[in-house]
């Protein structure tokens, strides 16, 4: 599967519920999956959509956010498009995590 299709299978999944719900059929270990089966290299549209994805803010979800957050950070335009990556993604925590990220590289 090509990264696209990847996407449109974990949009049919939907969102990475919280860690702290009950999450019942929602299939963690078929989204975990396809996480890991992106490839690189990113393209904006592709990073824009895996944030999207995000659980709510402030909660994980059994550190999948994490793997999503690592991979993200790979897309090679990440500190030029970051503005533009911000404003065209949904909130959630993985947006969270990467905008302090982003605060702390750009500090050092």
């Amino acid at each position: 599967m090509n990264n696209k299709e990847i996407l449109d299978e974990l949009y049919k999944i939907g969102n990475l519920p919280s860690d702290r719900d009950d999450i019942g059929d929602y299939p963690v270990d078929e989204f975990e999956k396809l996480i890991k089966q992106i490839q690189l290299p990113l393209d904006f549209e592709t990073v824009v959509k895996l944030i999207n994805l995000s659980p709510p803010i402030d909660v994980g979800c059994f550190g999948i956010e994490m793997t999503m957050v690592h991979l993200i950070e790979k897309y090679e335009n990440i500190i030029n498009d970051f503005e533009k990556i911000v404003k065209s993604s949904k909130e959630g925590e993985i947006k969270n995590i990467l905008k302090e990220r982003m605060k702390n590289k750009l500090k050092k």
